[in-house]
């Protein structure tokens, strides 16, 4: 079965993208400790440097769902699965999205790990704040758009036993290179490397169907069964 759905573009200014040094920190391992002056100081010009060099970029669409034990048809595609397949269920419809912050966050990285990588090293952790606050952002902007939907969290190729080889067809379906500048190497890694895709389950909120627990990644990680996400760090 397939159906075609338009392919949408958003863009977002640097302005509209929150990005706390706490969760800069967190993504460089300091957990609950705080850095000295000196490390903050570098954190915070990261941080300066890469609003000025992202420009952030999605592309979605919205799709019917239709779930098998193993197997989840988007009209555009088939996903193999059974976690996806369970963390779907109840919902009759997704969002299939890609969100990236640009090549040249891509280019200011590699350039300052030739001068400077300890700042380097705190853009990585800025770029991977930055790109899960924009995936967050988007989040909230589809949910006000679909009042009388809950939406399920995102789930990503690689999640549970989604193959990370599901990556090409999702972007492929999204049309990612030409509408939102993503591209994928032969390794099935994203270019720009802070780039997300995503499927999102919506359900009606009176749906009484049996469905998958619904989580934020930040606040139900023990109940989870990906060990190794970046969250529980």
């Amino acid at each position: 079965m397939r159906h075609s759905s338009a392919v949408k573009t958003v863009f977002h200014k640097p302005s509209d993208i929150e990005i706390p040094l706490k969760e800069v920190g967190r993504y460089m391992g300091f957990g609950r400790s705080q850095p000295d002056a000196q490390l903050t100081e570098l954190m915070e010009k990261a941080l300066a440097d890469f609003q000025k060099a992202a420009n952030y970029t999605a592309c979605f669409m919205e799709v019917p769902v239709f779930i098998t034990e193993a197997k989840t048809d988007f009209g555009t595609f088939c996903a193999e699965g059974k976690s996806l397949a369970k963390h779907l269920v109840g919902c009759d419809r997704a969002i299939l999205f890609a969100a990236t912050t640009g090549i040249e966050t891509e280019r200011q990285r590699k350039r300052a790990f030739v001068t400077s990588p300890s700042l380097a090293l705190v853009l990585d952790a800025v770029g991977t704040a930055a790109i899960e606050s924009f995936c967050d952002l988007l989040c909230r902007e589809w949910a006000e758009e679909h009042p009388g939907q809950t939406f399920r969290s995102r789930f990503s190729p690689g999640y549970g036993d989604l193959p990370l080889n599901a990556q090409k067809p999702l972007l492929d379906a999204l049309h990612a290179n030409q509408n939102a500048g993503i591209s994928l190497t032969d390794a099935l890694l994203m270019i720009p490397q802070k780039s997300v895709s995503a499927i999102i389950g919506m359900e009606q909120t009176d749906h009484t169907a049996e469905k998958a627990a619904v989580c934020s990644k930040r606040d139900h990680c023990p109940a989870c069964g990906q060990q190794d996400c970046t969250f529980r760090l």
